[in-house]
C-alpha cells in the first residue's frame, strides 16, 4: 500500500512538471534489412503535421520543435515498404530497419535506448533479431555461449549456467526481463531457471564496473529481454513446434500479444518433452527433462508514465546422469577409469532418482514517469524459488527429497535519469533486496545449507561527459548487506550467527571515436561480492561430490581436514571478494569487414572456491570431496570477433578467445577453467525473389586441450593409500580431456508466415568430453543431434 501511496504521488508530481513547450526532439537511424547499411535520403515525417526530415548519408534524421510529447512517426522510401511507429519522447534513438518491396520480411523498429547501460566505455555484445532465432536452442547457456569470451559450465547434459571470462554462478548477474534473477545460484549444479523461448534478446556485458546492478557481478551482466508490449499494434502472435532427435525431445511455444491506445497486453507459454540423450556410443540414462513455462502482462500508457504488470511461471523436472552415483571406492574407480558408464539402460522418458524438482514464479510491477529531460523508475519485484533434490538412497527415504529449499525474494529499484547538468548526463538510484531461504522439513538429513535471511542495500552514481570525438563515464556504489543465519548440527542442535559485509565499488572509462572506421573503449572497474551462505556452511552430499564451506571444516596441523565442527568470523577470517578489472575493446567497421577485438585483466582478492581434497566413504557411497578455500586468483584473456561479407549472398564470421585463470597465492591452476575455442561460420544466402528468404549455414568449432590445468591424483591412488586422503594443493582426478572439433549445419528459412530451421549439431557424432563439466569423470557429451523448428507467425 505505501508503494502504491508513493506512485500515486509521483505521478501527480511527473503531471505537474511536464511541459506543453514546442521543445521536443526525435531523432534516429534508418537501415536497410537486408544489408543492415544506411539508408541516406529516406523520408520520415510526424503524421498530421508538416514537421519531417530526410535522413543524411549515414541514415540519421533529426526533427526539432516538436510540441506533442507522443506521436505517429512514418518512414518511407522508394522501393522499400512504409513503415509507421508510435513514439514517445522518451525512447530515444530509434533504429529503423526498412525491408525491400521484394523481402519477405516486414520493416523492423528497435528503440534502441542508449541509457541502458550508460557507460559507454563498457564492453558488450548482443544476439537479437533473427541471430536470436536461430541460435536458440532452449539453453540459455548455450544461447549465451555464441558471443565471444562466454562458455557454459555444466553438471551433465541438461544443467548448464553461462561462464563469462571464467566466472559463473553467483558471479554472474542475470537480469531477466528488467529484474535481477533470485534462486539456488550457488555451485554450477544449478541451471537458471529461464526458458530462452520466452524472451527475443539478451546482451552481455562483460565489464566489472557494472555498478548499476550490484554485488556479484565479478564476471559480467547477462541482461534477458522479452517481447515489448507496443500501442497500436494489431492482435499477432506466433505458435511453434520443436523436436531434436537426441532425447527424441518435443517441444511447443505460443505467444499472444495485441496493443491499443492506451492498453497493450501479452501472453506466452510453452511445454518441453525430452528422453534420456545419448552419447555416440552409449545411452546417458536418467538425463530426460520435462519443462513447462508461462508469462503473461499487461501494459497502461499515458503521455507522462507507463505502468507495466508482468507475471512469469517455470517449472521443471531434470533427470541426473545415473552412474553418476557409485557405491564403493572401487566402484568409484571404475566409474571414472571405464569409457563406458556403469549403468547404461534403454532409451526411457522416465525420469528417477538423481533428479531434480524446481518452480519459480516472478510477479514484476514496473512504473516509469516522464518528465522534460528526465525519467524515474520504480520496479518492485516479487519471486518464489522452490527447489528439491533427490538422491539414490534406501527405501521410503527414496521417495523424499534430501534437499528442499524454498527462497523468497523481494527488490524494489528506484532509477533516475536526471536531466543533463552543464556537459553531465547521468543517473543514480537505489536498490533493496529482502530474501528469506527456508529447508523444508522432511528431508531426514541434515540441512544441506541453513536457513538465512538477507538484507541488502545499495546507492549508486553514474555520469557521463562527452567531449569531441572523446566520451568518459565514471560510476560509484555503496552497498550494505546483512544476514541473520540458522541451522541444526549433525546431533540436531541449532547453531546460529549474523554476518554483515559492506563495499565500495566504482568505475572509470573512455570511448573515443578513432576514426570514422575504428572505436576505442577502456573501462576499469572495481567489483565485489560477499561470501554466499553457501559457501560458508554447506555440508554434506550434493548430486555426486562431498563438499563442506568455509565455516564447516578446520585443517589439522598433519594436513587431515576435521568435518565435526563450525566456526565463525571470530574463529576463522573470511572476507569478501574484490575484483579489479580492466577491459580494453577495439571495434572496425568498414564496407564489408567488421571487427571487435577486446583484452581484459581481472585480479581478484579474496577468492573462493571448491577444491579437491580427496574420496570419503559415506552410507550413500563413495565420493570425491571438496572444501571452499580462498585465494588470490588473476585471470586475462583475449576474444575476438570478425565477420565478413563477401557478397549480396556470402558471409563469414570467425570468433575466438583465450583465458588464463591462475592460483596466485599457491601458483597453481585452478580446475573446470574453460580451454582455448575457435569458431567459424560460412553463410550462403541465395535469393529466391518475394516469396522465399533463405540461408545455409555451416559452423566448425575446435576446442583446444586445457594445458593449464592442476595436477592430478587418480582415486586409484586413494584406493591404494597413497597418497594420503587429504591434499592441500589443488589437484583433479583426472587428466583434462582432449581437443576436438566439432561440426555443425543448418537450413533456416522464412516462407509467407512460415519460420523454419533445421540444425544438425555435432555431424561428425564425435566422442567427446568438455574441462567445465563436472559429469566428464562419468560420461561423454551428446552425439549427433538433428534439431527442427516450425513457427507459425499471425
Amino acid at each position: 500500500m505505501r508503494f502504491i501511496i508513493l506512485l500515486c504521488l509521483l505521478l501527480n508530481v511527473a503531471s505537474a512538471i511536464a511541459q506543453d513547450k514546442c521543445d521536443y526532439v526525435v531523432e534516429g537511424t534508418v537501415y536497410d534489412l537486408s544489408s543492415r547499411e544506411p539508408l541516406p535520403f529516406a523520408n520520415v515525417h510526424i503524421d498530421g503535421t508538416n514537421k519531417g526530415a530526410s535522413t543524411n548519408e549515414k541514415g540519421y534524421f533529426r526533427i526539432e520543435n516538436i510540441c506533442k510529447t507522443e506521436f505517429d512517426l512514418i518512414f518511407t522510401y522508394v522501393g522499400y515498404k512504409q513503415v509507421i511507429h508510435h513514439h514517445d519522447v522518451h525512447h530515444e534513438l530509434p533504429e529503423i530497419f526498412l525491408a525491400p518491396d521484394a523481402y519477405t520480411l516486414q520493416s523492423v523498429v528497435v528503440e534502441a535506448d542508449k541509457l541502458e547501460e550508460y557507460v559507454q566505455s563498457i564492453s558488450s555484445q548482443s544476439i537479437d533479431g533473427r541471430d536470436y532465432e536461430e541460435l536458440n536452442t532452449g539453453n540459455l547457456a548455450d544461447l549465451t555461449a555464441n558471443i565471444s569470451g562466454v562458455s557454459s559450465i555444466s553438471t551433465g547434459q541438461n544443467i548448464s549456467k553461462p561462464m563469462i571470462h571464467g566466472l559463473h554462478s553467483n558471479r554472474v548477474v542475470i537480469i531477466n526481463n528488467g529484474v535481477r534473477h533470485e534462486f539456488q545460484n550457488w555451485g554450477q549444479e544449478h541451471a537458471p531457471e529461464i526458458d530462452p523461448e520466452l524472451a527475443t534478446s539478451v546482451s552481455v556485458v562483460k565489464g566489472a564496473g557494472t555498478v548499476r546492478y550490484g554485488p556479484e557481478a565479478l564476471g559480467g551482466v547477462i541482461l534477458l529481454n522479452g517481447p515489448t508490449m507496443e500501442l497500436h499494434e494489431k492482435l499477432k502472435g506466433k505458435i511453434g513446434m520443436q523436436y531434436q532427435s537426441n532425447g527424441r525431445g518435443v517441444e511447443a511455444n505460443g505467444e499472444i500479444r495485441q496493443g491499443g491506445e492506451r492498453i497493450s497486453w501479452m501472453a506466452q507459454g510453452g511445454y518441453t518433452l525430452q528422453g534420456d540423450r545419448r552419447a555416440p556410443d552409449y545411452m546417458l540414462t536418467n538425463t530426460g527433462k520435462r519443462e513447462w513455462t508461462a508469462a503473461g502482462g499487461i501494459r497502461y500508457h499515458r503521455p507522462n508514465f507507463d505502468l507495466r504488470l508482468l507475471y512469469s511461471h517455470f517449472s521443471q523436472e531434470l533427470g541426473v546422469l545415473r552412474s553418476s552415483v557409485t557405491g564403493s571406492l572401487e566402484d568409484l574407480n571404475n566409474a571414472i577409469e571405464s569409457d563406458v558408464p556403469l549403468i547404461v539402460d534403454p532409451f526411457s522418458y522416465e525420469i528417477n532418482n538423481p533428479r531434480q524438482r524446481v518452480d519459480h514464479d516472478m510477479v514484476k510491477l514496473n512504473g516509469q514517469i516522464h518528465g522534460k529531460d528526465q525519467l524515474l523508475e520504480i520496479t518492485y519485484a516479487f519471486q518464489r524459488n522452490l527447489r528439491q533434490e533427490y538422491d539414490v538412497r534406501r527405501g521410503v527415504l527414496n521417495e523424499r527429497p534430501s534437499i528442499d529449499l524454498e527462497l523468497f525474494s523481494n527488490s524494489l529499484d528506484i532509477d533516475w535519469l536526471h536531466p543533463s547538468v552543464g556537459a553531465f548526463e547521468g543517473r543514480m538510484g537505489m536498490q533493496w533486496t529482502y530474501q528469506d531461504n527456508n529447508n523444508i522439513p522432511g528431508t531426514n538429513t541434515v540441512n544441506f545449507i541453513p536457513n538465512y535471511n538477507l538484507n541488502r542495500f545499495g546507492i549508486y552514481l553514474i555520469e557521463s561527459l562527452s567531449k569531441g570525438q572523446n566520451e568518459f563515464d565514471f560510476g560509484i556504489r555503496y552497498d550494505y548487506q546483512y544476514v541473520s543465519v540458522r541451522g541444526r548440527e549433525q546431533d540436531n542442535s541449532v547453531y546460529a550467527s549474523t554476518l554483515s559485509f559492506q563495499n565500495f565499488s566504482a568505475t572509470a572509462g573512455w570511448y573515443r571515436k578513432l576514426s570514422s572506421n575504428w572505436n576505442f573503449r577502456s573501462n576499469i572497474g572495481t567489483a565485489w561480492r560477499p561470501p554466499n551462505v553457501f559457501e560458508l556452511y554447506v555440508f554434506g552430499k550434493h548430486q555426486a561430490s562431498i563438499e563442506y564451506g568455509l565455516f564447516r571444516y578446520e585443517r589439522q596441523e598433519d594436513g587431515t581436514i576435521d568435518t565435526d565442527v563450525i566456526l565463525d568470523e571470530n574463529e576463522k577470517d573470511i572476507f569478501s571478494e574484490i575484483g579489479y578489472k580492466w577491459v580494453n575493446t577495439f571495434t572496425r567497421s568498414k564496407g564489408s569487414t567488421e571487427m571487435e577485438i577486446t583484452g581484459y585483466v581481472n585480479y581478484i582478492r579474496n577468492f573462493i572456491y571448491a577444491t579437491p581434497a580427496g574420496i570419503t566413504l559415506t552410507v550413500r557411497g563413495a565420493f570425491p570431496f571438496f572444501v571452499y578455500e580462498q585465494t588470490d586468483a588473476m585471470l586475462a584473456g583475449i576474444d575476438f570477433t570478425t565477420r565478413f561479407t563477401h557478397s549480396s549472398e556470402w558471409m563469414s564470421e570467425a570468433k575466438g578467445s583465450f583465458l588464463y585463470a591462475r592460483d596466485v597465492s599457491k601458483q597453481d591452476y585452478f580446475v573446470e577453467m574453460p580451454p582455448v575455442r575457435i569458431d567459424y561460420n560460412l553463410v550462403y544466402s541465395p535469393s529466391f525473389g518475394s516469396e522465399h528468404d533463405l540461408k545455409f549455414k555451416a559452423g566448425f568449432t575446435y576446442l583446444f586441450r586445457q594445458f593449464m590445468a592442476p595436477d592430478v591424483i587418480p582415486v586409484s591412488d586413494f584406493l591404494e593409500g597413497n597418497p594420503p586422503e587429504v591434499s592441500e594443493g589443488n589437484f583433479d582426478f583426472t587428466e583434462t580431456p582432449d581437443g576436438v572439433m566439432l561440426v555443425s549445419a543448418g537450413i533456416f528459412g522464412k516462407w509467407n508466415r512460415f519460420d523454419y530451421s533445421l540444425q544438425v549439431q555435432n555431424l561428425l557424432n564425435q566422442s567427446y568430453r568438455l574441462n567445465t563439466d563436472s559429469f566428464r569423470y562419468f560420461a561423454d557429451q551428446a552425439g549427433i543431434n538433428l534439431h527442427i523448428k516450425l513457427t507459425y507467425n499471425f
